[in-house]
């Protein structure tokens, strides 16, 4: 059976996530020990993107302590920063939307999603599955069969393409057929080997 649709993570592909730089400028700015930060940052992520955190909740968790003005001037002011966008790669994506059907399956935040929105950054998809927006995380196994209900697509109808090699081996258990992205070359010879370009 031929394909239909491929799909794509966002971080690590057409934009780097902003969040573990943010935790760096606030921990030098606040004096707080990275460790100590990242170790918050951990434990309560998935929760955050799930969506049962908001924004302020799960930085406050982070650094303890942070009050809503620090929050509003270091965190969501870095949220409205230009990110820089993989131009090769959102280039491919004008060729292959001339086959396939293009969707987004994203770890995220809201933060993340209303900055990517402004942007424009999913502009090019069909439609895009943000995990705080439909509660549920990669790599469990319910946010891909939250997809394919959505979608009406079949796991061998889709290639679902991610910088996280367990993502894309939680994927290939459901059937999805899965690229492990490492760069744009790389990326490219992956799919005029599976006759994709």
């Amino acid at each position: 059976m031929g394909f239909k649709a491929i799909v794509f993570d966002m971080n690590g592909l057409f934009v780097e996530a902003p969040e573990l730089n943010l935790l760096k400028n606030i921990c030098s700015i606040r004096g707080t020990g990275e460790w100590i930060a990242k170790s918050n940052y951990y434990l309560n992520l998935w929760n955050f993107e799930r969506g049962f955190y908001s924004p302020y909740t799960f930085w406050k968790r982070v650094f303890v302590g942070i009050s809503e003005l620090e929050y509003k001037k270091l965190i969501e002011a870095h949220y409205e920063l230009k990110f820089l966008k993989n131009e090769a790669l959102y280039a491919l994506l004008d060729i292959m939307a001339k086959k396939y059907d293009l969707y987004l399956l994203s770890n995220s935040n809201f933060l993340q999603g209303k900055a990517y929105r402004k942007q424009k950054l999913y502009a090019p998809f069909k439609e895009i599955f943000l995990s705080h927006e439909v509660q549920e995380i990669k790599p469990f196994p319910n946010i891909f069969n939250h997809f394919l209900e959505q979608t009406k697509l079949k796991p061998n109808e889709c290639v679902f393409v991610d910088d996280s090699t367990l993502n894309v081996l939680a994927s290939m258990a459901l059937g999805f057929k899965g690229i492990v992205f490492q760069n744009n070359d790389d990326f490219e010879e992956k799919l005029k080997k599976m006759n994709i370009l």
